[in-house]
């Protein structure tokens, strides 16, 4: 207790000294530590504080800093085969694009976290400290045996990053400017233009960094509903044109991959008729024939389809949106089923075969992502791949991709368990069984894929 009453007054006689807010000033304490670094600093560490001031009459739960900073989520049965689960939110607790069916929204609606009111910036004095301690000193880390062996982060996961409010805070800027300092590789997930602003293209560097833009469909009408805060359509080609003529490597992520008609449509006629008989059978004309030569337009190299799981919330909430029943969408069996809901996987196949007909007929490379929809459609679509070693496309196409979360063990991954060490070895259980179901596949693509770790339940 004397202890915490001492850093308090020390706070407090340090921010009155130096008319800095008291955020900035424990930051400031913080990266006094850092004492052999050779970073520089130009970032304005005034935000935080100017962000208490505003919400100073009803400050947000959890604070005006969100705390969270690099996680490892491949621990978890629905992303353990991720090949980047390594991440980073330079946001948290929200996102302005609201799209209605994001998961994170889901969770963090649920526990009254999500747009209270606004997402807030991460603690990026924490950021430096960490990549500090690893490349600049010999400090003990909880990260080092992540970041030595440079397994690439991804940036944006439960927010979009390049939110335009980050013109005003600069932290994913800063970001991008430490992870460049320390040559150290990056995904980038986003559904933001601006990226492309001449402020942030000027800061990817194309040895190290991997852009993966969302696009969900091409429908502006459709997608404006579904995806209320982000740019449209146009704008997001438009910068991936930008993007991609600066000579970055970029993949536009179908994910979530929407179906256009009720499930069975392809693969089982008869469930189509016992369902909807005569009646007119719904659709959801969310991307049309137009797409591939747009993204060709676009000059982008690469495309990775992921399709769609939803809860009963997120049904329930693009069902008012769109004006359209899409639980019927579903079979009654899979729907019944507890968590996320999903199409079979017959008819899965054939939505990812038409997808990879069309893009190879465009010259655009072809992948699959399992995230969601089970550890097994993880192998069961690998023949579609074009990248048999790196379902993302990064791995060979961008200097920097050597490793992969893939070869973190799991004794590793269970330390960083946020979700508990129960879920994590259950997902370690099922981790193995899978590699015996799919052994065949393991081999035939082995010499191509990050090495498979070795699981002894009995340790």
């Amino acid at each position: 207790m004397s202890d915490n009453k001492t850093l308090r007054e020390n706070i407090l006689k340090f921010t009155k000294a130096n008319e800095y807010g008291p955020i900035e000033t424990q930051m400031r304490a913080k990266l006094e530590k850092l004492t052999e670094t050779k970073y520089p600093d130009t970032f304005d560490w005034s935000v935080y504080d100017k962000l208490a001031k505003r919400y100073e009459a009803n400050p947000p739960r959890g604070g005006v800093v969100f705390k969270t900073n690099f996680k490892l989520v491949n621990y978890h049965t629905s992303c353990n085969k991720c090949h980047y689960a390594f991440e980073i939110d330079t946001y948290g607790r929200g996102c302005i694009h609201d799209c209605v069916y994001c998961y994170a929204k889901d969770q963090l609606t649920a526990h009254g976290f999500w747009n209270r009111p606004i997402p807030f910036p991460v603690d990026i004095s924490e950021i430096r400290k960490i990549m500090y301690t690893v490349f600049e000193t010999n400090k003990p880390n909880k990260w080092r045996h992540v970041l030595e062996k440079r397994i690439p982060v991804r940036i944006g996961s439960m927010s979009d990053s390049f939110m335009f409010m980050d013109k005003k805070y600069k932290v994913t800027q800063e970001l991008l400017k430490i992870l460049n300092f320390y040559e150290y590789p990056y995904i980038i997930f986003t559904r933001s233009d601006l990226i492309a602003d001449d402020t942030y293209l000027n800061l990817l560097n194309k040895d190290l960094a991997s852009v993966q833009f969302s696009i969900s469909g091409n429908n502006d009408y459709l997608t404006k509903r579904l995806e209320p805060g982000a740019p449209s359509v146009e704008r997001r080609l438009k910068a991936l044109k930008k993007i991609n003529e600066a000579g970055l490597w970029t993949t536009v992520r179908i994910n979530p991959l929407f179906p256009k008609y009720p499930d069975g449509y392809y693969s089982d006629k008869e469930s189509i008729k016992k369902r909807f008989g005569d009646k007119n059978i719904p659709t959801l004309d969310l991307l049309n024939d137009e797409f591939m030569d747009q993204l060709k337009e676009a000059k982008v190299p690469s495309l990775l389809a992921g399709f769609v799981r939803l809860s009963k919330t997120a049904i329930n909430s693009m069902s008012k949106s769109l004006d359209i029943d899409l639980a019927s969408f579903f079979k009654p069996e899979f729907l019944a089923m507890k968590g996320d809901k999903r199409y079979s996987d017959q008819e899965i196949a054939v939505y990812y075969m038409q997808l990879k007909k069309a893009a190879a007929q465009k010259g655009i490379r072809f992948n699959t992502c399992y995230i969601g929809n089970g550890e097994k459609d993880y192998y069961q679509y690998q023949d579609m791949w074009d990248n048999k070693g790196d379902c993302c496309d990064a791995k060979g196409n961008v200097k920097a991709f050597t490793k992969s979360s893939q070869e973190i063990p799991w004794d590793k991954r269970i330390k960083h368990a946020s979700g508990g060490k129960k879920i994590a070895e259950a997902s370690m259980k099922i981790d193995k069984e899978m590699q015996e179901k799919y052994s065949s596949t393991i081999d035939k693509y082995k010499h191509l894929q990050p090495k498979i770790q070795e699981i002894n339940l009995n340790e």
